[in-house]
């Protein structure tokens, strides 16, 4: 007899499967990164957002002064984060994102990166099918924070030419509420990146009070994604506005505290997303016990929670790394906004923050007969398929969820040489 073997997984072990994930998309990319010295046939990685620029700095400093002890390979405290650290991360939160209210350290919940604070919350603010309300184009991997495992999925407004940082923005998140729950599908929350990614630019403080008015009136969450509040620089763009953290102004008087709560974490900020350190700040007990309840599926452990307070507790030494690093990262933009000029390529205007630039590369894709909308995506992959053809990766707008083709995004955080050589590749 002979046996018919379908598969061995469940369906839901075959939905992951035929994702495909992560390792089938960057495996490739990132097992032959382009070094100019020691791999110039490599591919140039301009499509991941890290902060390479002060990568060597942070290495220094960790390997000059961290000493494990043996408790660091225990379970210690637990996977929600120790007392020291999240001490050290709510007096540096204070300092730095001019706290209106003081944070205590009950207040945070750390978890292995801000990845698995999204998973988390999904499971914790909504039913599968429920749907986080956020703005196009944005993050390209929060489908999958939020929607793989809890499976809550994004809901996009698309702005269609206004201006998505003013408070005109706020109708248009509205309208997109309703019309998701007249569809069935009911709206949680409302994610902000902030500063934004991928246009790399801060909400003024009249759209964020505006926006928790919306909030407040639908009673859904106000989530605020602030992972690169300080890789905010000056640069030459009369467009850039200063970041003002949510937590710097008092906006009791518009949202109950309970439905505003905050991500944070030291993969961009601090060149150390390998560490996989994330936390939330939020007043709202209910939350903090359900994310509490299964943090022991996202513990980031004891070695990494000592690299990360050793780094909060240095705070001279923190001074200098963050001023360093807007410099650097200032310099980059400055550098890229010349290349791109020179070029005559168009790009978002008022990009301050983060490290990356939004580019039209509207002109530049290839022609084809049909003029259905989806072939005109299949223009921008073709696009995207000569630059990896030509060892570069960047990101395509699809990814972004970008409203229309041809749009891409620039990591401009890097060496000069790399981002010289993926601009001319």
């Amino acid at each position: 007899m002979t046996l018919t073997i379908t598969s061995t997984l469940s369906p839901r072990g075959n939905e992951l499967a035929e994702a495909g994930g992560m390792r089938k998309k960057f495996g490739p990319i990132l097992k032959d990164s382009y070094d100019p010295d020691t791999n110039p046939g490599g591919i140039v990685n301009i499509g991941v957002a890290e902060n390479y620029l002060m990568n060597a700095e942070a290495t220094a400093f960790i390997n000059k002064h961290l000493k494990l002890q043996a408790k660091d390979f225990t379970y210690g405290e637990g996977p929600w984060g120790s007392n020291r650290l999240r001490t050290a991360m709510a007096k540096h939160m204070n300092r730095h994102f001019h706290t209106v209210v003081p944070i205590d350290k009950e207040e945070l919940l750390f978890a292995n990166g801000v990845t698995s604070l999204c998973t988390m919350l999904a499971f914790c603010i909504a039913e599968p099918g429920d749907g986080i309300l956020m703005s196009s184009p944005i993050y390209q991997a929060f489908p999958l924070d939020f929607g793989l495992a809890a499976k809550a999925k994004c809901v996009y407004a698309t702005f269609d030419g206004i201006d998505q940082f003013s408070p005109a923005a706020v109708q248009i998140y509205e309208d997109t509420l309703l019309h998701a729950q007249e569809s069935g599908t009911a709206i949680r929350a409302l994610l902000l990146c902030h500063p934004h990614n991928p246009l790399g630019q801060c909400y003024p403080k009249s759209t964020l009070l505006a926006l928790m008015a919306l909030c407040q009136k639908y009673k859904i969450h106000l989530l605020v994604d602030e992972i690169y509040a300080l890789s905010v620089y000056s640069v030459p763009d009369p467009h850039a506005v200063e970041f003002e953290s949510v937590l710097s102004f008092d906006s009791s008087h518009v949202i109950d505290p309970k439905y505003l709560h905050v991500l944070y974490g030291f993969s961009k900020d601090y060149a150390a997303s390998g560490i996989r350190m994330g936390c939330i700040y939020t007043r709202n007990t209910e939350i903090m016990d359900a994310m509490g309840a299964i943090t022991q599926f996202h513990w980031s452990g004891g070695a990494n929670e000592r690299v990360a307070t050793l780094m909060l507790e240095s705070e001279e030494w923190m001074d200098r790394f963050l001023e360093l690093s807007r410099s650097r990262l200032a310099s980059r933009n400055v550098l890229v906004r010349k290349i791109l000029d020179d070029a005559g390529i168009d790009y978002h205007r008022g990009n301050n923050a983060g490290f990356f630039f939004w580019v039209d590369l509207r002109p530049f894709l290839p022609s084809i007969e049909s003029q259905e909308p989806e072939d005109q995506w299949a223009r921008e992959e073709m696009l995207m398929k000569r630059f990896l053809e030509q060892k570069v990766f960047v990101t395509n707008g699809r990814a972004l969820q970008a409203s229309e083709p041809g749009w891409f995004r620039i990591i401009f955080s890097q060496d000069e040489r790399v981002i010289r050589e993926g601009l001319k590749r």
